[in-house]
C-alpha cells in the first residue's frame, strides 16, 4: 500500500494505492509541510515510522486520518472492485 496525492489548486487530494488500483481517501486545504512530506508518495512502513510528531501539527493530524480513511476505502473497495 501507497499513499499519493495530487494537488489541485488550494488544495491536496490523498489517494491510496493498493493491488494497482488508486483509492480515493480525502482531501484537505494545501499546506507546504504536508505537501513536502507526501509530494513522492509514502509506504505504508514509512508512515508508521514517522518519527517527528510535534514538529507540524498539520501532518501530524493528517497521519493519524490517514488509518481510519484506508480502512473505509478498502471496504469500499471490496464492494466495488471485489478485491
Amino acid at each position: 500500500m501507497k499513499v499519493v496525492i495530487t494537488k489541485s489548486n488550494d488544495s491536496l487530494n490523498f489517494y491510496m494505492i493498493f493491488k494497482k488500483v488508486k483509492l480515493y481517501l480525502f482531501s484537505q486545504q494545501f499546506t507546504k509541510g504536508v505537501y513536502e512530506y507526501f509530494k513522492n508518495g509514502r509506504s505504508e512502513n514509512e508512515i508508521r515510522a514517522f518519527k517527528n510528531w510535534g514538529k507540524n501539527p498539520r501532518l501530524d493530524k493528517t497521519l493519524s486520518k490517514i488509518p481510519m480513511y484506508k480502512k473505509y476505502a478498502l471496504k469500499e473497495a471490496e464492494l466495488e472492485y471485489a478485491i
